[in-house]
């Protein structure tokens, strides 16, 4: 089966802002799963920063993106360019589940690079697919490949930042067996 990507090019134009500007991002979702050889569908390019909306929507001004805040279970705000094809995910974040006081915030982490582009940590997209499963179809799966791919590749300090966050305990569970299996 061939893969099915978006465009490069309004990725490459979106990273060039980025790093001009020096703000530090990684790519995300179902990228991320391709370039890790999890995917072989890739709906949009998702890449976080972790500089506010503002900071990423000066460097980005010229490509007239629009802006989203957060919503529903979200705690972070998007810079959207290109019609969608790239979404900058700024302080990537979640509310915490049962309206819980505080933020889970999904860090970037940058582990390696893919076509030249750097991607992020498969330890925190599978904590923010964990985070997401009732949102869209697919969520738990994405979520349990990550994991999985986590328990064979993952990097302790990853796994050890997430639990950090104040995740759910089921989440937390997860995460910590990783750990113990990294030890």
């Amino acid at each position: 089966m061939s893969a099915h990507l978006p465009p490069f090019e309004p990725l490459r134009e979106v990273a060039r802002r980025l790093d001009a500007a020096e703000i530090e991002w990684a790519l995300g979702g179902s990228g991320m799963m391709h370039a890790l050889g999890l995917a072989d569908s890739v709906g949009d390019w998702d890449l976080t920063v972790d500089v506010s909306q503002d900071d990423a929507h000066a460097a980005l001004r010229d490509l007239a993106p629009t802006l989203h805040g957060n919503f529903k279970i979200h705690a972070d705000h998007k810079v959207v360019c290109f019609d969608g094809a790239v979404e900058v995910i700024c302080r990537f974040a979640f509310f915490r589940p049962g309206g819980e006081p505080g933020v889970i915030h999904i860090p970037t982490m940058v582990t390696g690079t893919w076509n030249g582009f750097p991607i992020g940590s498969p330890e925190a997209w599978a904590v923010a697919y964990a985070l997401m499963i009732g949102e869209k179809p697919g969520r738990a799966e994405k979520a349990d490949e990550l994991f999985e791919w986590s328990r064979e590749h993952g990097e302790a300090r990853r796994l050890a930042r997430m639990l950090k966050e104040p995740v759910p305990e089921a989440i937390a569970l997860r995460l910590r067996n990783l750990v113990t299996s990294k030890s």
